[in-house]
């Protein structure tokens, strides 16, 4: 067993690492797809926010993988000790902001091709990320 001086010390390193797991990670802010004044907007507006959505997503992926890079190598150490268990994301904010800007992208897609706009922008698949970085599946 503990020896009775080393009881309260072991106590407070529980207690002081279940409040930083509290505070590990963030709560995903996710854009709305469908915003107002979607359908009264030109071409031209949509065009615009097409290409700062893409913009957005190029921003994002890598930090998305970063994030999935810790996680993974934190994870690895963690069945070494079990203290970084205590600093992992599990939230995936990351992700899920990405894939709201990507419904976004293509609900702004869906409302160009209704309104007949000339101009070209890929449809986006959904993102599946894992550990060795970011992928489309379902071409």
């Amino acid at each position: 067993m503990v020896h009775r001086k080393f009881q309260p010390v072991l106590v407070l390193i529980v207690v002081v690492l279940f409040f930083v797991q509290g505070c590990a990670g963030r709560a995903a802010l996710p854009i709305k797809v469908a915003q107002s004044g979607d359908v009264k907007k030109t071409c031209d507006e949509i065009r615009y926010e097409l290409k700062k959505k893409r913009r957005n997503l190029k921003k994002m992926i890598p930090a998305v993988k970063a994030a999935d890079k810790k996680r993974t190598l934190l994870m690895l150490s963690g069945g070494l000790l079990i203290i970084p268990w205590f600093f992992l994301d599990l939230s995936d904010a990351d992700k899920i902001e990405a894939n709201a800007q990507r419904a976004r992208h293509n609900y702004l897609l869906g409302i160009a091709k209704k309104h007949s706009c000339r101009f070209k922008a890929p449809h986006l698949k959904s993102f599946y990320f894992h550990d060795k970085g970011y992928k489309r599946r379902n071409r």
